[in-house]
């Protein structure tokens, strides 16, 4: 692997991370509702309204504001929380390794449900008709219904799940499930179309004239292959995931990144929102820069065709 290669991957991740930045910033900007306000009280009188916007720097010109969120966030400072007047990366390091168990335990649930998929597709047509119809399934649900039906049979009625919190592994199963069944279906049409590409190649032809059976070819000959396409649409699931955990995190009541810019929206608290929005920024060309250079070790002449 070059490393002209995987400093231009590193250059361009950073200039989106700064586009983010800086769209986010400015979007903020321009939304209705003022932070001092709210954060005065309602029956503030204006005086004490103006008190507070100058306290929190609100006063200060846009430009200013501006150069000074990017030379913080440039120095790891995500600025300090109108409300609970506590530095945001504090914040967002308490709630980020609940948010990311949640992620990363979905990505692992859709890698495996999409791998089973894929590979009972091939066991039949009457298989490969029950595969496309869970896939569409998948996608017809919203991730929001798709918990409650989770947490109202799984967690109230069979009681096999806790219902609400983030303590443990097994609080976050079910909203794991919730989270990576649309995922899955994306990845498992992926895994799908590799594999009936493989299935026609030269050595597959040579595996049944020896009598090797079906499922055998298809685990050991074909999947390893087919999986290298894949890793692209792992690499962007991972950073969706991350993202999409706020809706399925407000139904299950955990406390993670979601749950947290949620609550600073109501409150309009700038700094905390603009951090999120920032982390959630990053997580997609991070992971796909990651999964460039998995990719590009795996099949290196993707990594010629990119110089």
């Amino acid at each position: 692997m070059t490393l002209r290669w995987t400093v231009s991957l590193a250059l361009h991740t950073a200039g989106v991370v700064f586009l983010v930045a800086t769209v986010s910033f400015f979007l903020l900007q321009i939304v209705p509702g003022d932070p001092a306000a709210v954060v005065a009280g309602l029956d503030a009188a204006p005086a004490t309204v103006e008190a507070v916007r100058a306290q929190l720097g609100l006063d200060v010109p846009w430009p200013v504001r501006y150069v000074d969120w990017i030379s913080g966030l440039a120095r790891g400072s995500f600025g300090v929380s109108y409300v609970q007047k506590t530095p945001v990366a504090e914040l967002v390091a308490r709630r980020l390794p609940i948010t990311a168990a949640l992620a990363g335990l979905a990505l692992l649930f859709s890698i495996t449900a999409a791998i089973l998929m894929a590979l009972l597709s091939r066991l039949g047509r009457a298989a490969a008709t029950f595969v496309r119809v869970m896939e569409y399934a998948s996608f017809a649900f919203p991730q929001f219904w798709i918990g409650l039906l989770l947490l109202s049979y799984f967690g109230l009625h069979l009681g096999w799940f806790p219902v609400v919190g983030s303590e443990g592994l097994q609080r976050l199963v079910l909203p794991a499930v919730a989270l990576s069944l649309g995922n899955a279906a994306v990845l498992s049409r992926t895994i799908r179309a590799g594999l009936a590409e493989q299935l026609r190649s030269a050595h597959v032809v040579a595996a049944r004239s020896l009598g090797v059976s079906r499922l055998r070819i298809a685990v050991v000959h074909v999947l390893p292959l087919a999986l290298i396409p894949a890793v692209t649409i792992v690499a962007i699931q991972a950073g969706y995931l991350l993202a999409g955990a706020i809706v399925v995190e407000q139904v299950f009541g955990i406390p993670g990144l979601g749950r947290l810019a949620l609550t600073a929206i109501g409150q309009r608290d700038l700094p905390v929102i603009q951090a999120v929005v920032v982390v959630f920024g990053v997580a997609f060309p991070l992971f796909s820069m990651i999964g460039d250079v998995i990719l590009g070790a795996l099949w290196p002449r993707l990594r010629q065709q990119q110089r």
